[in-house]
């Protein structure tokens, strides 16, 4: 039988494999009440790698030491445990604290006892979650590189289940959050997580997009969308600054969809439906066999051709978006006001909706809906509309009636944006105490939707100039809400008002009007 040969203690944190190796070692501990037993499993050790990764050692000489020791290091791959040490079942007991207490089902737990006796086999694999149980006459060197490769393998499989799932987990937390602004950042991110797990892959990987002369055009330039790595912090810049000519060339040239290998990296291009090209990068990929590079080119083209399908939706819903804020700001400008003041009230909504709690799917489809809030001016006659003084009572009629005819356009659309929209504006001219129109609701009665646009819109017209007015002074229009809270308005919204002004002030800076004063709305 090969037998341990002793040697003197070794400084393995100075050892010249480490150190030329320039990867993270495998953390291995070793836990054994005799000290001899951790110099020999060391030496015996001393020249073996992993997947170019040496080892490195953690001592823990109890079992009390070897649980302080799993409180400290979360990334031990291997532990080579004693049965018998302070006590006769301490080695056990260490093994169900990392599994139940730390809950911690990664690492790889060999038992090893020199009293096979006093812990019979059957018994312990049977009742405690161990993955080897040797005695410790078994373990000669060869047998300890034998059990030391099926241990890592083992541990590095766990590990790539794990990040694949948590991969998996962030697509799907993706298409939970298509109005999120970083919706496709959280797509891709996960899908290079999956990828980059599967066929362990360093970490170093990018997804980009050629954006074209669409919508989210970035001057020509194929942009990174999301990376992981050393392109973790790389959004939004341009992929040109990131990878070697041969790279560029290919993306600039290539109208079809391809690949190229070269090194260890990988890209892969892909035509989309409207013209721009996707594109992923993935970098650090070892020599692969032909199984695993017909897996890396077929994964690669069903994530690209996936994500071409999610932006053109994205797109879709983008268009629609716009067609109805255009469609708000034409009613405004009917009634010879400015598109801005839709763009403020839309901004401002959102804002109060945010504060008062509203989930940001809520408060986006809020931000679209407001500028629909005079939408029925469409049906109202010119005269009466833009007639620079005051309503008689009959005219004041039928300027009233705008707000039932906004909700008969939009009230039997089944999209959810139109269905908020129908509802602003049937109500936003309802009153907190109930004197407002058309139906008298009162208090809580009125969608909450209503009552922030309803704040939105009144105090963005004050404090603006309008065709019959000129702007009122801050000081007077932020007067004017406070007197009118619990009368004209939700004291709640008004609140959130007054406790946003400042990133209020710079909506209204952003989407400033272009004219200084009522001579220039009347020429």
């Amino acid at each position: 039988m090969e037998e341990f040969i002793f040697a003197p203690e070794h400084d393995y944190s100075k050892d010249e494999q480490v150190q030329k190796s320039g990867k993270k070692p495998w953390r291995i501990a070793v836990v054994d009440d005799e000290e001899n037993i951790h110099k020999v499993t060391k030496f015996a050790l001393s020249d073996f790698s992993f997947e170019g990764r040496p080892l490195e050692f953690v001592d823990a000489f109890s079992g009390e030491e070897a649980r302080r020791l799993f409180k400290d290091y979360d990334d031990i791959a291997v532990v080579l445990l004693d049965v018998v040490m302070e006590s006769e079942h301490a080695g056990l007991d260490t093994a169900r604290f990392i599994r139940e207490e730390l809950r911690n089902t990664s690492v790889r737990i060999v038992l090893r006892t020199g009293q096979p006796g006093q812990a019979p086999e059957r018994d312990v694999i049977s009742e405690y979650d161990i993955n080897d149980y040797k005695e410790k006459t078994e373990l000669t060197s060869r047998k300890l590189y034998t059990l030391m490769y099926s241990c890592l393998r083992s541990y590095r499989d766990i590990l790539a289940l794990d990040e694949s799932r948590k991969g998996l987990e962030r697509v799907i937390q993706a298409s939970k959050n298509i109005y999120e602004k970083r919706f496709f950042d959280e797509f891709t991110a996960g899908v290079l997580q999956q990828i980059t797990s599967i066929l362990h892959i360093d970490e170093d990987a990018f997804f980009g997009k050629l954006e074209g002369l669409t919508a989210q055009d970035h001057d020509g330039e194929c942009r990174v969308v999301a990376g992981t790595g050393m392109f973790g912090e790389k959004s939004g810049e341009r992929v040109s600054d990131l990878l070697d000519r041969d790279f560029i060339e290919l993306i600039n040239s290539t109208d079809d969809s391809r690949g190229l290998h070269k090194g260890d990296q990988y890209l892969t291009i892909s035509k989309g439906q409207d013209g721009q090209k996707n594109v992923l990068f993935l970098s650090g990929i070892k020599e692969q066999n032909q199984l695993d590079s017909h897996l890396i080119e077929l994964f690669c083209d069903n994530v690209l051709i996936a994500f071409d399908n999610l932006y053109l939706k994205d797109q879709l819903v983008e268009t629609q978006k716009e067609l109805v804020y255009r469609l708000g700001e034409a009613v405004e400008s009917r009634s010879r006001e400015t598109g801005n003041h839709v763009k403020r009230v839309a901004a401002i909504s959102r804002l109060l909706g945010r504060a008062l709690g509203m989930s940001e799917a809520r408060a986006e489809v809020l931000h679209y809906a407001s500028p629909l809030h005079d939408l029925g001016k469409i049906g109202i006659p010119d005269a009466i509309l833009n007639k620079p003084g005051k309503l008689d009572d009959a005219e004041w009629q039928v300027m009233k009636s705008h707000a039932s005819i906004g909700h008969d356009l939009l009230g039997d659309s089944k999209r959810e944006i139109l269905q908020v929209g129908a509802l602003v504006s049937l109500q936003h001219h309802e009153k907190w105490d109930g004197s407002g129109y058309p139906e008298g609701l009162q208090g809580q009665e009125i969608a909450l939707e209503a009552r922030i646009t309803s704040v939105a819109d009144v105090y963005d017209a004050l404090a603006s100039d309008r065709v019959y007015k000129q702007a009122w002074p801050l000081e007077k229009v932020n007067q004017h809400m406070q007197e009118q809270a619990g009368k004209h308005f939700d004291p709640q919204v008004i609140a959130a008002l007054f406790e946003n002004l400042d990133e209020i002030t710079a909506i209204r800076t952003r989407y400033v009007d272009k004219f200084s004063g009522i001579d220039d709305v009347a020429s």
